[in-house]
């Protein structure tokens, strides 16, 4: 696979990941443990993914929302790597987000 494609799957692969995340309930979400302990959810990376290091993050902010991210990086050359985020926001009232620039930040 090139590397573009490649970019291009994982991409997709990380936003199939969070819309199955998002189906779940912020009880259930609430008990998992706080990265960097990793909860016990199996992402289901395809194959074709396995140069990739996917990390699936829970932190719960000061205001009690949690904030999940599934970060992936991929090892380059010579030290370089490349890594991205998605993930979202989720309140004890059910209420969404996306990540927001400094989410974005704070998980990479």
């Amino acid at each position: 696979m090139s590397s573009g494609a490649a970019n291009f799957r994982t991409e997709g692969f990380l936003h199939e990941v969070v819309n199955r995340l998002r189906a779940l309930s912020f009880k259930e979400i609430a008990k998992w443990p706080e990265y960097p302990d990793k909860p016990d959810i199996n992402l289901h990376v395809p194959a074709e993914l396995a140069d990739y290091t996917f990390t699936l993050m829970k932190d719960t902010l000061p205001d009690g929302d949690i904030r999940i991210g599934i970060q992936c990086y991929r090892h380059g050359f010579l030290g370089t790597g490349r890594m991205t985020v998605d993930g979202f926001v989720v309140s004890s009232d059910g209420r969404m987000r996306s990540l927001n620039d400094q989410d974005v930040w704070d998980l990479t």
